[in-house]
């Protein structure tokens, strides 16, 4: 059985802190996260990070290497942003260009592929799209739900999670996955 492709968020969904991070080097993965994409993997989810980088628009980056990043932690592959909110890009979210690079470069149908992210931006991004939506209440989650929910009213996610690991055990159960080998 082919898994849906899951397109994940980085800061405030994988890690970091909850709010605005000035660099990618002040990120740390949550609690949980390791694991969540141990299990997803293992399941057969492919896995696609999508993020906006701003950081790297304003020089903030210090050539920071996402891919080592990325692939240490078991993405399948990755689509950054890497413009300033007035660039006037198409991918950066909640426009939904990176999710249409990767859907372009690798054949994904997205009406059965999950945008799993903790902010509005993540959710109209992943609704534009057609995605089913995970919203994380991890980083900005809380603040999804009660002052942004008006900023994505026009759509539902299909599962509200306490976190990553949350939602791994969630899309498991939603696809009949019981159990898996240990590591």
């Amino acid at each position: 059985m082919k898994m849906p492709a899951l397109l994940i968020d980085r800061d405030g969904t994988m890690g970091g802190a909850p709010y605005h991070m000035h660099t990618p080097q002040e990120y740390i993965p949550f609690q949980g996260t390791r694991e969540a994409f141990r299990l997803l993997r293992e399941a057969g989810f492919p896995i696609y990070i999508i993020t906006n980088q701003s950081c790297i628009a304003r020089g903030l980056d210090g050539g920071y290497n996402f891919a080592e990043e990325f692939l240490h932690i078991g993405a399948d592959d990755w689509f950054i942003c890497p413009h300033d909110d007035q660039d006037g890009c198409d991918c950066r979210k909640p426009l939904p260009g990176l999710i249409y690079q990767a859907q372009t470069k690798y054949a994904l149908d997205l009406l059965s592929a999950y945008t799993i992210g903790d902010r509005w931006s993540d959710m109209v991004a992943g609704g534009r799209a057609g995605t089913k939506l995970i919203l994380v209440q991890t980083g900005r989650g809380d603040e999804a739900m009660s002052a942004d929910r008006a900023r994505w009213a026009a759509y539902t996610a299909d599962y509200v999670a306490q976190d990553l690991l949350d939602a791994a055990h969630w899309l498991m159960k939603r696809h009949q996955i019981d159990s898996l080998p240990s590591p």
